[in-house]
């Protein structure tokens, strides 16, 4: 990328940022909430959750793979469907409220254990799948807020190219956008690993953060169309 990207407007910039780091806050509490509620399954990571499945399949433990199992299939659905109707998801704030939606049914339902792996996880789930769907792209850098691995990758090449070991020629230098947004985006989700922890132990409703978050995104998005 070039360096056109910091010719943009300071406030743009910032704007966006503070549109990740909500949406990055609703993510990281959201999965916090699911491992506590639904037997150490992940609304979002699926990674981890692929892991999970083969060391249980593997020792037969078929059992505790099917919650595994549910939030593989809530979100590879979850995928389809935003995907089919990417068109009516736009603008971003029927993203917003959607997924507000869906927590909210969610945050109902979590005070009935038996519901918690069959109805509580795949609407966390399918709601992860529209945020990783419909939300990838923030100050023109292209990103996903469910797959943090990625975005560490993302900030220490960006770092590393632009201020540590950069290119002679300037236009293969990242920009500062190319930089903060990993960087914001992995450091919003650590901290809101550890909200959604002390939220889950000691408040009834931990899931009204990120609920309240999306409909701050969906309200300002209405605000500036």
């Amino acid at each position: 990328m070039t360096q056109q990207a910091d010719t943009k407007p300071p406030v743009s910039l910032k704007n966006e940022l503070i549109r990740l780091m909500c949406v990055t806050m609703a993510c990281s509490v959201t999965e916090v909430v699911c491992y506590g509620d639904a037997a150490h399954v992940y609304a979002g990571i699926m990674t981890g959750n692929t892991v999970q499945l083969g060391w249980t399949l593997s020792a037969g433990q078929y059992v505790k793979a099917l919650p595994i199992v549910i939030a593989l299939g809530s979100f590879f659905i979850g995928c389809v469907v935003a995907s089919f109707f990417r068109v009516q998801l736009k603008p971003l704030r029927r993203v917003y409220w959607l997924m507000a939606s869906l927590l909210t049914m969610a945050s109902i339902v979590r005070f009935h254990t038996p519901l918690h792996l069959f109805v509580e996880l795949p609407l966390l789930a399918f709601t992860m799948a529209l945020q990783g769907e419909g939300l990838s792209q923030f100050a023109g850098v292209k990103l996903q807020t469910v797959v943090v691995t990625n975005n560490l990758v993302k900030f220490a090449k960006a770092l590393t190219e632009r201020y540590i070991n950069p290119a002679v020629d300037p236009s293969k230098i990242p920009s500062r956008a190319d930089v903060l947004v990993p960087g914001v985006c992995w450091c919003t989700f650590c901290t809101g690993a550890g909200i959604g922890a002390l939220l889950s132990v000691h408040h009834a409703y931990p899931l009204i953060v990120p609920i309240g978050l999306l409909l701050f995104l969906g309200a300002s998005e209405r605000t500036n169309t």
